[in-house]
């Protein structure tokens, strides 16, 4: 029943009231107002006490301060609403050394596009194109214009190869060749960077393009890989030495920007074999002072007394590789106990004789112990 409506009733002889005796139900609001920019709830009935908050349709903000929420009353009316919200805005997209593109606005709401472009001497970092978005901010972010480098350093008879721009800006490589026939000296490439933090230049001179030419490389008693007949700067040979010679210096030289071989030419010396030493035996045939000998020359040993030769040879000759053919053996008169000969192994291995030669020297002492066993048996048939 509305607020303030009033109801007659009567007791009839029957003993019921009519009419019917009304009910009080809690009275209604209308629909709330309608505010500009601004939706509510889906909600169809309003009894008295329901609240129903609105929010901002998108591009535009809530007013700071302002409460929206409204009440139905229980005059069925609802409080007052002030009005709610407010036109998003996007801050002046303002970039040094660059500009808009079109007419400047005095605001830029939700919506709105910009495209910009940097000054000569810049180039525009970030998307050229952002919108002001429904927060109040630019998407994507506001691009900024970098300096850039001006145009690389040209050379005479060469020309730079990566050129896909006019605008060079901070780690830009360029690089460098050189026409046919000519040699690129220095680096090949420059790069646009900073010496202050804050210009930009480039990294270094540019390279020259010039005739170089080194001389063709001689190593007496030597060979050249690979064989060539012109040496331009940058070349590389390699160098190996013919049999019975050693290399000295660096197997590999390239020419330099001034013509020269880099390392220095090296040389081809005669392999040579130290003096050899065979214990309890000397050299017979040795020259005063004598320490290194060259390849193929051949010594003579001697054993000292009481001890003699026990292989067939008394010589040993100097191999090109710098050893020596296996050293004769001075074995004890008279003694062919093995502990002589093991002896002689441990020696010969003090003086650092090469593991084949030790080889060798092992074969022969096998032999050696074969033949004292066929002597035994021999004496052992004989008595």
């Amino acid at each position: 029943m509305p607020l303030g409506a009033t109801s007659t009733v009567r007791c009839l002889s029957n003993g019921r009231w009519h009419p019917r005796v009304p009910d009080c139900i809690p009275g209604h609001c209308s629909y709330p107002p309608v505010i500009d920019h601004m939706d509510r709830n889906p909600q169809r009935e309003f009894p008295v006490g329901t609240t129903v908050t609105y929010f901002c349709r998108p591009g535009y903000t809530l007013l700071p301060g302002v409460s929206p929420v409204t009440t139905c009353l229980k005059n069925f009316t609802w409080t007052r609403i002030p009005k709610l919200c407010q036109k998003v805005q996007c801050p002046s997209p303002d970039i040094q050394h660059g500009r808009e593109i079109g007419p400047r606005k005095d605001e830029y709401s939700f919506g709105h596009h910009v495209e910009f472009q940097c000054e000569p001497g810049y180039v525009l970092r970030g998307n050229q194109r952002i919108q002001c978005w429904s927060d109040g901010t630019w998407r994507p972010p506001v691009p900024y214009c970098d300096k850039v480098c001006g145009p690389p350093p040209k050379i005479a008879n060469g020309q730079p190869t990566n050129l896909r721009t006019e605008l060079f800006p901070y780690g830009s490589e360029v690089k460098y060749n050189c026409v046919e026939g000519l040699s690129l000296i220095g680096d090949d490439s420059v790069y646009c960077t900073s010496d202050d933090g804050v210009n930009l230049t480039w990294s270094g001179p540019a390279p020259e393009c010039r005739v170089v030419r080194c001389p063709r490389p001689v190593v007496e008693r030597g060979r050249m890989t690979p064989q060539s007949f012109t040496f331009p700067y940058g070349a590389a040979v390699h160098f190996s030495c013919d049999e019975g010679f050693m290399l000295h210096g660096d197997a590999e030289s390239r020419c330099l920007a001034d013509g020269t071989w880099h390392p220095p030419l090296p040389s081809c010396q005669p392999v040579l074999c130290p003096q050899p030493h065979v214990a309890n035996g000397r050299l017979n045939s040795t020259l005063d002072g004598q320490m290194w000998y060259q390849a193929n020359e051949t010594v003579t040993f001697e054993c000292f007394h009481g001890y003699h030769l026990s292989d067939l040879s008394s010589t040993a000759t100097c191999l090109p590789d710098g050893n020596w053919t296996p050293l004769p053996k001075c074995k004890k008169d008279g003694d062919a106990d093995v502990c002589e000969e093991v002896h002689y192994i441990k020696t010969v291995f003090e003086c650092d004789v090469p593991i084949a030669e030790v080889k060798t020297l092992l074969e022969i002492q096998k032999l050696f112990l074969e033949i004292k066993k066929l002597n035994m048996e021999l004496e052992n048939l004989n008595k």
